[in-house]
C-alpha cells in the first residue's frame, strides 16, 4: 500500500507539474520544430560539401556535359557548343552584319552569347581552385570600378569537364578511348579544329607578351588529350569590336592559370583577357598594360 501511495503522490505532483505549466509547452514545440528546420539546412550544406570536390560545384554550375561522348548519331552539349567554334572562328565574312546573321541564324549567340569564357577544368586541381576564386571575385565585381568592363557586356561562361564519366565509356576497347574527354578532343581533330586554333592562339599579343612557351601550342595543335593543362581558358568573342580586330571566335587562351600572386591579380588578368581588343581609340589609349592587346608596353 505505501509503495502504492507512492507512486500516485508522484503522479499527482507531476499532473499538477503539467497543468500549472502548460503555458511552456507551445514554446517547446515551436523551439523543436525551428532546431528541426536549422538542423536540415545544416545537414544539407554538409552533404553537399561532401558530394562535390572543392572546385567542382562551382563549375559544374557552368557545364556542358560530355555525357554519350562518341555514340554514333548523338551530340553531347559540348558537341553543340564546340562546333559552333568550329564552324565560325575561322571563315572570312565580308561584313560584321553577315557574321552576325550566321550567328544568329543558327543560335550560337542566343544559346552560348555574344561572348564568353570557355573553360577546361576538372573536380580536383589546384589551378582549378585558382581560377574558380578568380572568376568568384571578377563575375561578383563585374563592370564596377575595380573590374571596368569595356564593352558593358555580361558575364558569361561555360565549362567542360576533362575527368567528366560518360555512360557509355566502357563501350570502347583502348583505355583512352574510355575517357569521354579524349573522345571529344579526337572528334574535333579530326575536324581540324585544334590545329587551327593553336595557329591563330599562338600569333595572339598573349603569347608573346608573356613569353608562354611554344611547347603549349604544339600539345594544343596535336590533340594529346591527356597531356592538356586544368584549367585551359579560352575566350570566345563575336562582338563587332573582334571582328574589326580580325579576332572573332576563338580568341585567346589562358594555359594552367599559374599567374598571378593572388586571387585579385589572376582576377584583373581575366578581366583584360575579356578586354582584349579596345572599343575605341579612347579606350586602348586607356590599357596599354593589357598584354592581350598588341599595344602592350613591357
Amino acid at each position: 500500500m505505501n509503495i502504492l501511495k507512492s507512486i500516485n503522490a508522484a503522479f499527482t505532483k507531476f499532473w499538477r507539474w503539467i497543468k500549472e505549466t502548460a503555458w511552456v509547452q507551445p514554446l517547446l514545440i515551436v523551439g523543436g520544430i525551428f532546431a528541426i528546420i536549422f538542423s536540415i539546412s545544416r545537414f544539407q550544406k554538409w552533404f553537399s560539401v561532401m558530394a562535390v570536390g572543392s572546385n567542382s560545384g562551382y563549375f559544374t554550375s557552368f557545364r556542358v556535359s560530355l555525357e554519350n561522348e562518341g555514340k554514333a548519331g548523338y551530340e553531347t552539349d559540348a558537341d553543340k557548343l564546340t562546333s559552333t567554334i568550329n564552324d565560325f572562328s575561322f571563315e572570312e565574312y565580308n561584313t560584321y552584319d553577315d557574321l552576325k546573321k550566321e550567328l544568329d541564324d543558327n543560335g550560337v549567340i542566343a544559346n552560348y552569347g555574344l561572348k564568353y569564357y570557355l573553360v577546361l577544368v576538372e573536380e580536383d586541381c589546384s589551378g582549378c581552385t585558382n581560377a574558380q576564386s578568380a572568376f568568384e571575385i571578377l563575375s561578383g565585381q563585374w563592370n564596377t570600378t575595380a573590374f571596368r568592363i569595356d564593352d558593358g557586356g555580361s558575364f558569361r561562361m561555360h565549362t567542360i569537364f576533362a575527368d567528366e564519366a560518360s555512360t557509355n565509356d566502357k563501350d570502347y576497347d583502348l583505355e583512352e578511348d574510355q575517357k569521354a574527354f579524349s573522345r571529344y578532343v579526337k572528334k574535333f581533330d579530326d575536324r581540324d579544329l585544334w590545329t587551327r586554333a593553336a595557329g591563330a592562339l599562338y600569333e595572339a599579343p598573349y603569347r608573346e607578351n608573356s613569353g608562354v612557351s611554344e611547347s603549349k601550342y604544339l600539345t594544343l595543335e596535336n590533340a594529346e588529350s591527356a597531356s592538356w593543362e586544368t584549367p585551359t581558358i579560352f575566350l570566345v568573342d563575336w562582338t563587332e569590336a573582334a571582328y574589326n580586330e580580325g579576332r572573332f571566335g576563338l580568341s585567346e587562351v589562358l594555359f594552367g592559370f599559374s599567374t598571378g600572386t593572388s586571387d585579385y591579380d589572376r582576377a584583373t588578368l581575366l578581366q583584360r583577357m575579356w578586354n582584349h581588343v579596345p572599343v575605341s581609340d579612347a579606350e586602348e589609349a586607356k590599357d596599354s598594360k593589357n598584354p592581350f592587346r598588341a599595344e602592350f608596353l613591357s
